[in-house]
């Protein structure tokens, strides 16, 4: 058999590889509006500088030194080697060079499955490395002996912290280590001082990382309180506006969210590590088993059902096949395998045939502002798609660059309403979908601003542009559209 050594450089090798493949696909609406954010974090009064988003700061750093969408794509890629690295460290340690083996590999495979929206680099991306990598030092505090055990639980708690930081919801390091360390204490109580001291070390370090980055943010401006209001009290208001006022789209996007669940592997690998936590109750199994519960929970009860919220479920599932590769029947084994290789393989060559087109118009609508436009031009897009204004090389004089936040914290458009009116409203205004649009209370005041302040000058791609009635442009001319 190949050496572990041998293995898994091969394997992070092939990953990198069909990850090149995507490089080239259009920018994603996070990608786009995370990049705008982060360039934006230097000037304004909003929570980040210019903008508001309802993410954590790290996140915004992360943007905010990546600076370009490939160099952004080439942290994702890195990210995902290094969680590569980390599920097959955590495998290791629970169960030898087999188990390393197993989930190294369903790590790689699963890093470069489009249908978990690998190409775009988003939160779950890059906070899948301080995810892997505390599951394997709480492994290293908990089955490992040694005297200091404290050492790996602080740097879990660390990672953990870190995490969080990139994404609220993103706690998975934190629960494995709980679970596992309780676990263990409650099985052999001859380690339940060894629990203890790991609990106490990870959870000091998860309060002081946190506390280091507030206190940065804070720094640039972006206090403690209002971070608290967007990362919590926000997304319970967002939730009862989905619930209202949500277009048929969400419940087609839960729809494709579950088929991906069950088509990519990630359903039966959830079943059966339930099974095996049930029946053995070994606590890196149960650890695992509770981490794959609470991310599903999270996807699912935050409403807005995208399928990159199951990359979140790779490095816990990933760990789970190494850690029951070896205790299934081979034949079950090899059928599960081929089966969850042959989706993956037919997911990418479909993908590569047939490009997916999301993007695509975001991409031809941006180029043709640019073509149009002159450098110090900004625009407004209703309601969201900054991806529109990354391809377009512009700002935005609105904080507000998804359509969420628009719905749930103006939705009677009276700030955007104010920015039409105001003395550095934008050059151009996209209409995208509609100003009467799901969860808009009342567009009557813009509608009025809008046709005071602005005149509509083309079509493109189905989407109106409109030009600000003091500018002079010559817009450019058709487009491709896809």
């Amino acid at each position: 058999m190949m050496r572990l050594r041998v293995f898994l450089p091969l394997v992070v090798l092939a990953m990198v590889g069909v990850r090149l493949l995507y490089l080239g696909e259009p920018a994603g609406r996070d990608e786009a509006g995370f990049l705008i954010v982060g360039q934006g974090w230097s000037h304004g009064d909003s929570l980040y500088g210019a903008y508001w988003v309802d993410r954590p700061p790290l996140l915004i750093w992360i943007m905010e030194l990546a600076g370009s969408l490939t160099t952004l794509r080439l942290l994702g890629l890195l990210a995902c080697v290094v969680m590569v690295l980390g599920v097959a460290r955590a495998a290791h340690l629970a169960g030898g060079d087999s188990a390393a083996r197993w989930a190294g590999a369903a790590a790689a495979l699963f890093s470069t499955a489009h249908w978990f929206g690998v190409p775009r680099t988003n939160g779950e991306m890059l906070a899948a490395p301080f995810v892997a990598w505390g599951f394997a030092l709480a492994a290293q505090a908990m089955l490992r002996p040694g005297r200091r055990a404290w050492v790996p639980a602080l740097g879990a708690g660390v990672l953990a912290g870190c995490a969080g930081l990139i994404k609220q919801t993103i706690v998975d390091g934190l629960v494995f280590a709980v679970v596992l360390a309780v676990a263990v204490g409650w099985q052999e109580p001859r380690l339940r001082r060894r629990a203890a001291t790991v609990l106490a070390a990870g959870s000091s370090a998860v309060v002081v990382t946190l506390g280091i980055g507030l206190a940065a943010a804070a720094s640039r401006g972006t206090g403690a309180g209002e971070l608290f209001d967007a990362l919590v009290t926000f997304r319970a208001d967002a939730g009862e506006v989905i619930r209202t006022s949500a277009s048929s789209a969400t419940t087609d996007r839960l729809v494709v969210l579950l088929a991906t669940w069950a088509a990519s592997g990630l359903a039966f690998i959830a079943a059966l590590t339930a099974w095996h936590a049930l029946r053995r109750r070994e606590p890196v199994v149960l650890a695992t088993v509770a981490v794959i519960a609470f991310v599903s929970a999270a996807a699912i009860l935050g409403g807005s059902y995208w399928a990159h919220y199951l990359f979140q479920l790779v490095p816990a599932s990933a760990l789970a096949v190494g850690l029951l590769a070896d205790r299934v029947r081979p034949r079950l084994r090899t059928a599960v395998a081929t089966f969850t290789i042959v989706a993956a393989v037919g997911n990418l060559v479909y993908t590569l045939v047939v490009p997916p087109r999301d993007g695509t118009t975001a991409e031809a609508v941006g180029g043709w502002l640019r073509q149009s436009g002159q450098p110090s031009d900004t625009a407004v897009v209703a309601y969201g798609q900054p991806n529109v204004l990354s391809n377009a090389e512009m700002s935005s004089p609105y904080p507000y660059l998804w359509s969420l936040p628009v719905r749930t914290l103006d939705p009677e458009l009276s700030v955007l309403s104010d920015v039409l009116a105001g003395a550095d409203r934008p050059t151009w205004f996209v209409d995208w979908s509609g100003i009467d649009s799901w969860g808009i209370a009342d567009p009557a005041r813009l509608q009025v601003q809008l046709r005071q302040h602005y005149r509509e000058v083309a079509t493109v791609c189905g989407r109106t542009i409109w030009l600000d009635r003091d500018e002079r442009r010559a817009p450019a001319g058709p487009v491709d559209c896809p």
